[in-house]
């Protein structure tokens, strides 16, 4: 029988089966969390069906009354510490893992940029991107992603400068990444810095000139680089450089020079005589 045609009986029009199971699954729907006007509609069924030999005490219905608003507070300040937890992340890096229709769970690393707040639930974000507190995977520390991140000289070098022989001194640096990314650095000998004219960087290495080996004296220096990222991060403890016969050459022609000119004043003072 065509739904639009329904049976008739002593002039009440009788509902179909599929009328019937529609608006029994209308009034199935609804939500599986227990309100405050369910709960108090459940009391009221409670009395009007309790027991009439046995009804249930006053002290029944206010401790059931008690407990449910226990459950109210606690849901109440569960949600309190949920958007509390939420707003400390402004400004922290951290990972949230989420899923795909397929159930593939996928990491993002990022800061959050601020709390959005919507129907009183807290959500934060990463580039624009909404998260909620069940996606959060971790809070990485500041500090330690920085340490991580920050440039550094690769290997621990010990340099031996000979006047005889000199030769440029050379050493690999990595410049850092991310918040800890470094442009340019700074070769110190002690608390003097090496005149950048001495010094050039090339994709990670670094040279210092030997003419400025040749102006230390003979011993071991210890050198040290300042990068000019946002800590100014220091390595002290990486490069030894250990001088010696420092500038004979130099030497050995001065002392030439000087010969050539008191042969040469001989000369000319015979000359004059």
């Amino acid at each position: 029988m065509s739904d639009l045609m329904l049976p008739v009986d002593n002039g009440k029009v009788l509902q179909n089966n599929a009328t019937t199971t529609t608006a029994e699954k209308k009034e199935t729907r609804g939500t599986t969390n227990l309100g405050q006007d369910a709960f108090l509609q459940l009391l009221v069924c409670e009395m009007q069906h309790q027991d009439p030999l046995e009804p249930t005490t006053n002290t029944e219905w206010i401790s059931q009354m008690a407990t449910f608003s226990q459950l109210e507070e606690l849901q109440a300040l569960s949600k309190t510490t949920e958007n509390s937890q939420i707003f400390s992340l402004v400004g922290k890096n951290v990972i949230v893992s989420t899923e795909d229709t397929s159930g593939n769970k996928t990491l993002k690393e990022g800061i959050v940029d601020f709390i959005n707040m919507s129907g009183g639930k807290a959500q934060f974000s990463i580039e624009g991107e909404l998260y909620s507190i069940d996606e959060l995977y971790s809070v990485v520390d500041t500090d330690y992603l920085y340490d991580k991140s920050k440039p550094t000289v690769v290997e621990p070098v010990n340099f031996t400068f000979n006047g005889d022989a000199p030769q440029n001194l050379t050493f690999e640096v990595t410049m850092g990444e991310a918040i800890a990314k470094a442009t340019d650095l700074a070769v110190l000998v002690g608390n003097a810095v090496i005149d950048p004219e001495y010094v050039t960087l090339s994709e990670g290495t670094v040279t210092v000139n030997h003419e400025i080996l040749q102006e230390l004296s003979e011993g071991t220096y210890k050198f040290s680089v300042v990068f000019d990222d946002e800590r100014m991060t220091t390595v002290e403890d990486k490069l030894t450089v250990n001088i010696y016969n420092s500038h004979p050459t130099v030497k050995e022609e001065t002392a030439g020079e000087e010969t050539e000119e008191a042969e040469t004043e001989g000369t000319d003072s015979t000359e004059s005589v």
